[in-house]
């Protein structure tokens, strides 16, 4: 009875924790707060309910929310102070078994005012921009071009596609998951099978695109390809445009090629922050 009684607390502390998205909360070094900015709990609602909702066009994202394997933070206002050691306690997380399949949403302080498409693009590649000149990975420096294929996010060390909602998607309804800028962070190790060791089949990632017909206004975006495809670029996947125009053809990222970065806070987009040498995207 007791060897019960401990199976059955012990299924009931598996539930909490899953629906407790606050003991999954990261900010900087600390993981799980109790308290956190009053604007939080909504921004959070909103994303929930988005992904949980029938037809939601990314069930890897359903699923993820579901199993509560998702970690969250947040940012306020424009100070991005804590985001760096945020990611990067995230990057050691990530590269744990038990968290290997986990993905972090950083939500944004909403806005006042309303910000445009193009306001919300750059302020998302500065934000981008920031976390890759203050990384203090070892291979920071060594990253291909975002001309490249092989290109992807990285931070700490694990390469990560990075996706954009904001509120200025007005059609593609499934980049808006909420008042605030949210961006979704997922390691390359979430779309490789765990049992077969292999990249998820493209059968899969065809029936998202599937479902974008029916959850969007628009068709699927043009620049949406598949990693490791010939000509396929992760960077104009990260922030579309809410028609089917494509991205410019040269990517607002600049890899760094020598580090001689000074890590004090910066706002996004302060382009004075580090004195790196760069290469230029294409």
């Amino acid at each position: 009875m007791q060897a019960e009684n401990k199976s059955a607390d012990a299924l009931q502390s598996r539930k909490r924790e899953v629906s407790d998205w606050r003991a999954r909360v990261i900010l900087e070094d600390e993981v799980g707060l109790t308290a956190v900015p009053h604007w939080l709990d909504s921004s959070y609602e909103t994303l929930r309910s988005q992904v949980l909702a029938d037809g939601y066009p990314c069930f890897f994202g359903t699923i993820a929310e579901r199993r509560g394997e998702m970690f969250y933070s947040y940012v306020n206002g424009r100070d991005l102070s804590t985001l760096p050691a945020t990611m990067a306690t995230f990057a050691r997380l990530a590269d744990q078994v038990e968290f290997r399949r986990y993905n972090i949403a950083i939500f944004f302080e909403p806005d006042e005012a309303p910000l445009s498409h193009k306001e919300y693009h750059d302020h998302f590649w500065g934000v981008l921009q920031h976390l890759h000149n203050v990384d203090q990975a070892p291979g920071a420096d060594f990253q291909p071009d975002p001309s490249d294929e092989a290109w992807e996010f990285s931070f700490g060390g694990v390469q990560m596609f990075v996706v954009c909602a904001c509120p200025s998607f007005t059609k593609r309804h499934s980049r808006n998951l909420g008042p605030g800028m949210v961006l979704l962070f997922q390691p390359r190790a979430v779309f490789v099978d765990t049992i077969t060791n292999k990249v998820i089949g493209r059968e899969a990632r065809n029936q998202v695109r599937e479902r974008l017909r029916t959850w969007d206004e628009v068709e699927p975006h043009p620049d949406l390809g598949f990693y490791g495809d010939p000509g396929n670029l992760e960077w104009k996947q990260y922030f579309l445009a809410d028609d089917s125009a494509r991205a410019q053809d040269r990517c607002p990222f600049l890899s760094r090629k020598r580090k001689n970065v000074k890590t004090q806070p910066a706002e996004a987009g302060n382009a004075e922050e580090a004195d790196i040498e760069y290469s230029v995207g294409k």
